[in-house]
């Protein structure tokens, strides 16, 4: 199975990008590098994906097609998870692309789904869920699902049941601020939420960071030992291919 390749990019931009988080982040851009590296080591040791526990509540909202859903749809699939915020649309960019190519490299495969709930309920009905998903080119696709529900019990849900945080915050010179995180998450066909999940937009800037210093300052560069994280977005989209055969084929462990 070859590695998924990363969609066509703005060289500009991405420059712009790593300089922002280079200016905003002067200590948590080496720190989030060592917590990667900390992170990969430990999946070292085992590629196998594992159990961090089951959804046994159920979670029911609206989805695209204001149809009624329930987490119960998802039992004998595996699912592709991911929290939404339509105001959020660049943030969420990498990881909706990621699964777009996903849903196309496995066309044939109706054992798939992937699925979003949002995070801002009040904004985001089914109809804005819909004309996003027509935007990305899968509006058609019975495949994929994104819901609407109560806000607040779509936040609980997938902080204390998914177990991923849809929010994180980044230490700036004018203060900490706060931002959107758009992570995938495996759920099994057992329903299973399993480790590790993902954040490219983590990896983009692990990556970009490294760049920067591997340009701006070799020495500090070579302590942190930059040139090894000079790829990691594109081993990240490897990683989660690995993770889905892993999964495909129920080689999961345990805690």
């Amino acid at each position: 199975m070859g590695p998924l390749e990363p969609a066509e990019r703005n060289p500009a931009q991405l420059r712009k990008t790593g300089l922002a988080i280079t200016a905003v982040m002067l200590i948590g851009g080496i720190l989030v590098t060592v917590a990667y590296r900390m992170k990969l080591s430990a999946e070292e040791r085992d590629r196998r994906p594992h159990v961090v526990q089951r959804l046994t509540e159920v979670f029911f909202g609206r989805d695209q097609h204001n149809r009624a859903f329930s987490t119960d749809q998802l039992k004998g699939r595996v699912t592709f998870f991911t929290p939404l915020s339509l105001k959020e649309e660049e943030r969420m960019g990498e990881v909706l692309s990621l699964m777009v190519d996903l849903s196309k490299k496995y066309a044939g495969n109706d054992n798939l789904r992937f699925v979003g709930f949002t995070v801002d309920g009040e904004q985001d009905g089914p109809g804005e869920l819909k004309a996003l998903l027509e935007k990305i080119g899968v509006g058609s696709d019975e495949r994929w699902l994104f819901v609407q529900a109560e806000e607040e019990s779509a936040r609980g849900y997938i902080r204390h049941k998914v177990r991923v945080e849809f929010e994180e915050t980044i230490k700036t010179k004018e203060g900490p601020v706060k931002r959107f995180r758009s992570p995938l998450v495996f759920i099994d066909e057992n329903l299973h939420v399993l480790e590790p999940s993902f954040d490219l937009n983590e990896a983009l800037a692990v990556q970009e960071d490294a760049r920067q210093m591997l340009e701006n300052d070799p020495a500090r560069a070579e302590k942190h030992n930059a040139a090894a994280h000079v790829d990691d977005f594109k081993r990240t989209r490897e990683r989660i291919l690995e993770v889905l055969d892993y999964v495909l084929q129920g080689d999961l462990k345990e805690g």
